[in-house]
């Protein structure tokens, strides 16, 4: 894995010897290799469908290196494969495209494309089904620190007749996989804990629908990248491989995924 910052410390050994020298360590510099964070997100939103999302562009980065480089002059499009209709994303700012996405419909291919520095690196997904958020209410249970926490109980219901996997985001970097194994065509009622909010802040919780090979990807992500307040692709997996390949060199491959997700949202104002 290629990790952004790290702390050496000296340790205490047997008969109190302590560490007195500086050690340098010469690590190699890997060629950097393109990460790719594409979701776009789809809501119908009573008749007037939504559909937002990102495709983010970075490079993977020295040992010891606090910055994550951008990956600068690429150009992003998605490709409707019912239609062949190329729509072209819109760079918001380096390497970040926001602009440009098509409006989604069900049981249809997407394809998300990228080039950079003359190679192509492509994906392939169709639009996922979510459940539906039923209810978000604030309640007075904590686990651990009454004074530091805050509980949100949420209440969702499963798609019925199908297996699914979902993916709640809680906001503050913070997220949730879980699948209907034990709760399928039911509703299911939890608990979650913030720490750290104060009356006033807005959360919202956000409920999206994915398929099972972006689950194991989110998963083993989030366990590499510290699970708690790390960022969801904010290291890139080193055992884990992405579903984007590269057209051009299929050896030179990506890190990252592209997904295309139903969600559903509720803010809710801290009490």
């Amino acid at each position: 894995m290629v990790l952004r910052r790290v702390v050496f410390t000296c340790i205490l050994v047997a008969f109190f010897t302590s560490c007195e020298e500086a050690i340098n360590v010469n690590l190699p510099s890997p060629e950097p290799q393109l990460v790719i964070d594409a979701l776009i997100g789809f809501n119908d939103n009573n008749g007037n469908p939504i559909t937002i999302g990102q495709v983010e562009l970075t490079l993977t980065t020295s040992f010891f290196s606090e910055e994550v480089p951008r990956a600068l002059d690429a150009d992003v499009r998605i490709i409707d494969e019912s239609t062949g209709e190329v729509f072209s994303l819109g760079e918001n700012e380096p390497g970040v495209f926001r602009n440009g996405f098509p409006n989604l419909e069900f049981d249809r291919e997407y394809t998300l494309e990228v080039i950079y520095q003359g190679e192509t690196y492509r994906a392939t997904e169709q639009l996922v089904r979510t459940g539906s958020i039923d209810n978000v209410e604030q309640g007075d249970g904590f686990l651990f620190n009454e004074d530091e926490e805050t509980e949100v109980i949420v209440t969702f219901s499963d798609i019925p007749n199908e297996r699914n996997y979902y993916l709640f985001a809680f906001g503050f970097d913070n997220y949730l996989v879980t699948d209907d194994e034990f709760y399928q065509d039911e509703s299911l009622t939890f608990s979650y804990f913030y720490e750290n909010i104060e009356p006033g802040d807005l959360l919202t919780i956000t409920l999206l629908g994915i398929n099972q090979e972006f689950a194991s990807f989110v998963e083993q992500a989030l366990v590499q990248s510290g699970e708690n307040g790390g960022a969801l692709f904010a290291v890139p997996p080193a055992s884990v491989r992405g579903n984007i390949v590269n057209v051009s060199r299929p050896e030179n491959f990506p890190f990252g995924y592209f997904a295309i997700s139903e969600f559903d949202a509720v803010p809710l104002t801290v009490e």
